[in-house]
């Protein structure tokens, strides 16, 4: 009877106002806090062998792949529930261990790739690869691979497969998996449009779908660019494998595509996708991707804008474009901002699933 009654208070499409003031400042806020200080301490202590006037032409890189692959241990705590945090009871505690835990293990994750006599081309195939692996089993792909499994040796084979598959890639000619599929990844997953349009499909077939139709996303988002003249599909990009060429010497391409990665989880989650749960899905999804993809070509026009009056340079620019989608990550999974009480779209049945749907 609690249950039915508990299924009944559900709220459809609701606005919590207080729920997202509070997500959108806590991310946006310590965006700028946090990348200020990691841009200081970049600059005094870089991770990179830079040495010299080096150190301001990298420092930027350095601040971007440790906090990637600081995010990246995010991902995957969040994939096995948390493991070994789950033992910590209150959520503030546990979501601020686990957060320390990830800036730690992506300081040395990313030392290693030096320690290791790679150089800075290794970085971003690294980044790239780890990334693909990881959101293909866990998140697109629902964890399908180790389900059933504890949460430790999810933990393990996760973590396993996806070094041994980036050893692969980075050591072949594939090199990578460009990461530029991520600001549709936050899209389908934040506003479950995935979910929806894939629903009843089998794992993996499911996963293998999503990325496809990613891919196509992709393709259309780079003939665009191109058009626009902010990408080049004649340069050499990272590889010889992916014949699709490379962002422009201006940056303005990269700075979108960082733009657009903390932009939009970082946004719907909080506002629980509010007003666009009013609309019955495809639609609902779709325009809050167009919407929170409109958003991010606005933001990046206006942090260019800044460049001299605000940023110093494009390269100091990109670190604060980027850092958002540390903590659009951090908040919501580790924290559960966005996620304190189940919610549906019109025409949902079941908080966060669309299975029962036809």
């Amino acid at each position: 009877m609690r249950l039915m009654e508990e299924k009944v208070t559900i709220e459809v499409a609701p606005l919590r106002m207080n729920v997202a003031i509070k997500g959108l400042a806590l991310i946006y806020g310590l965006t700028i806090i946090t990348n200020y200080l990691l841009n200081v301490w970049m600059k005094a202590v870089p991770i990179g062998p830079w040495t010299g006037d080096e150190v301001l032409k990298w420092y930027w890189f350095d601040n971007v792949v440790y906090m990637v692959l600081s995010l990246w241990w995010c991902f995957l705590f969040f994939a096995v529930g948390m493991w070994p945090f789950d033992k910590i009871e209150n959520r503030f505690y546990r979501g601020f261990v686990a957060t320390i835990a990830c800036w730690v293990l992506g300081w040395f994750s990313y030392k290693a790739i030096y320690l290791l006599g790679l150089g800075a081309g290794w970085a971003f195939p690294i980044v790239g690869s780890l990334y693909f692996v990881l959101v293909f089993l866990a998140y697109t792909g629902e964890n399908w691979l180790v389900a059933g499994f504890t949460a430790p040796r999810q933990f393990g084979i996760l973590l396993l497969i996806c070094l041994a598959l980036t050893w692969i890639f980075t050591m072949t000619h594939v090199r990578w998996i460009p990461p530029w599929w991520f600001p549709f990844a936050q899209m389908g997953l934040a506003t479950g449009l995935f979910g929806y349009w894939f629903r009843k499909m089998r794992q993996p077939t499911k996963s293998i779908a999503i990325w496809l139709l990613m891919f196509v996303a992709v393709a259309v988002w780079l003939k665009i660019s191109a058009l626009l003249g902010i990408w080049d599909s004649g340069l050499e990009g990272v590889g010889k494998f992916w014949n699709i060429g490379s962002y422009t010497a201006t940056n303005e391409w990269l700075l979108l595509f960082f733009v657009s990665c903390s932009f939009i989880y970082g946004v719907l989650v909080p506002l629980h996708n509010w007003p666009f749960t009013k609309i019955p899905m495809p639609w609902g999804g779709i325009l809050a991707s167009v919407c929170t993809g409109a958003l991010s070509v606005i933001l990046t026009l206006v942090i260019k804008g800044l460049i001299g009056p605000v940023f110093s340079d494009m390269n100091s620019a990109l670190t604060y474009g980027y850092m958002g989608v540390a903590w659009s990550f951090f908040i919501p999974l580790f924290f559960g901002i966005g996620f304190e009480k189940p919610y549906l779209w019109v025409g949902q049945k079941t908080p966060g699933t669309w299975e029962d749907v036809d």
